[in-house]
């Protein structure tokens, strides 16, 4: 049997595999995401970025009555712009196949000596409307997994304001995510502590 065979009976077998799980009881959650294009740039100049880390992850959660809890290690990937500051991130299969649970997708930008990262023409969003922000906010993510998106990193400034982005709430991996599919995030973290005269790991 040749290569090519064999990938197309893999392929078939595959399609076949998630059409029987979508067919089980409760496993509306199982859909397909991405890929994810985008350009990141410096928000100040507008120059593509290169060398940024941009790491998605999706965590399970499972639901009761308090609410969502429970966060389980789903996917990751990991992707670091080329010259251009352009990054695809590749189709993913999401499985939640109980009610109750669901998996969120979230994400990670970072580059040493800049800050958060937002969507090109978010800088006024907090100006808006609750429920404009938020129908602005979802087409750019439609935008991000269809034609695609600028993001933009603000530089930072002083040392200050880089010590705090890097000891904040962003720019870091949550523990849920195994550290071999967090290594290049974790080798730009490494050179910003260098640069702030930090203690590395």
């Amino acid at each position: 049997m040749s290569l090519r065979s064999l990938v197309t009976r893999s392929r078939v077998a595959a399609l076949l595999a998630v059409g029987c799980l979508m067919c089980l009881p409760g496993a509306s959650a199982v859909f397909a995401e991405g890929p994810w294009k985008a350009q990141v740039v410096d928000a100040d100049s507008g120059q593509p970025l290169e060398g940024v880390v941009v790491l998605m992850y999706w965590i399970k959660y499972t639901g009761s009555w308090a609410g969502w809890a429970g966060g389980e290690y789903h996917d990751a990937e990991e992707v670091v712009t080329g010259p251009d500051g352009r990054v695809v991130i590749p189709r993913r299969w999401v499985f939640a196949l109980l009610p109750w649970r669901k998996v969120s997708r979230e994400m990670v930008i970072f580059k040493p000596g800049y800050g958060q990262w937002r969507f090109q023409g978010a800088r006024d969003w907090d100006q808006l409307p609750a429920w404009e922000s938020k129908a602005k906010l979802e087409e750019a993510w439609k935008r991000f997994e269809g034609e695609g998106v600028v993001l933009q990193l603000p530089p930072l400034q002083t040392r200050e304001e880089r010590l705090k982005f890097f000891h904040g709430p962003y720019g870091h991996a949550p523990t849920l995510v195994p550290p071999e599919r967090t290594r290049r995030l974790d080798e730009a973290r490494d050179t910003e502590a260098r640069d702030l005269g930090l203690r590395t790991r």
